[in-house]
């Protein structure tokens, strides 16, 4: 699962770039580390250790001006394209927000994951799962198309149009979940343009396995918000 280490003209600053994921284990033990590593990756870097946080309050943390370039990335994730910062520039003119799929067409019926309530026809973006040894990609349509929601195991974020628009992860969301479907609705209301780009990960995870009181705490609140945006019909 290793990727291309071959380096092409680069498009950015390295020093303006930062990834940025929340873990459990020690840095240097996640396999997104691992492929950080595999891909040369050149820019700056943050694993939040041992976290127990939320992701809303640990990503806002770096949205400022001081970085063009913010990833956020699951820890299970291992980064399989080369260049892949290199990718999310040019996707940049295009997109303020990049991720790897999702979808429009909200439909305000639970569960509330973002494959399930969106409209398949809209839907967009690969991405592959470990299986044994390999990998299976699931393809959810034609890569490069704009979406209101975005899966959040991987995010690239320009911070400088976020502050613009006073767009941050809403702290009201306090554990794993909603906290990137919540981030892009309120993306997409303040202007900014989500869409997917051709960017080849393989999570690990299987992803949501059951609805634990975390889960349902947060779709509570994620669709109480969006009734109030969207009424009982969408």
């Amino acid at each position: 699962m290793t990727g291309s280490k071959l380096k092409a003209d680069s498009l950015y600053d390295s020093s303006k770039v930062l990834v940025v994921s929340a873990t459990t284990k020690k840095y240097k033990d996640t396999l997104l580390y691992q492929s950080l590593k595999d891909q040369s990756y050149d820019g700056n870097f943050t694993f939040i250790e041992n976290n127990k946080r939320g992701l809303c309050e640990v990503y806002n943390e770096v949205i400022t001006d001081e970085h063009d370039c913010v990833i956020f990335i699951h820890d299970d994730v291992y980064v399989d394209s080369c260049n892949f910062v290199n990718k999310i520039y040019k996707s940049f003119s295009k997109f303020d927000v990049c991720g790897l799929a999702g979808g429009s067409g909200i439909k305000l019926k639970k569960p509330l994951l973002w494959h399930l309530m969106t409209d398949k026809k809209t839907q967009t973006g690969i991405v592959s799962h470990k299986y044994n040894d390999n990998y299976i990609p699931t393809a959810f349509g034609e890569i490069g198309k704009k979406v209101v929601m975005l899966d959040g195991l991987f995010l690239a974020v320009q911070p400088k149009k976020l502050l613009e628009k006073k767009v941050k992860f809403d702290e009201n969301i306090k554990g794993f979940h909603h906290y990137d479907l919540k981030f892009c609705v309120d993306c997409f209301r303040a202007g900014l343009t989500l869409g997917t780009i051709p960017v080849h990960v393989i999570h690990a995870s299987p992803g949501l396995t059951k609805f634990t009181d975390e889960y349902n705490l947060s779709e509570e609140y994620f669709y109480s918000e969006l009734k109030k945006l969207y009424g009982k019909k969408r």
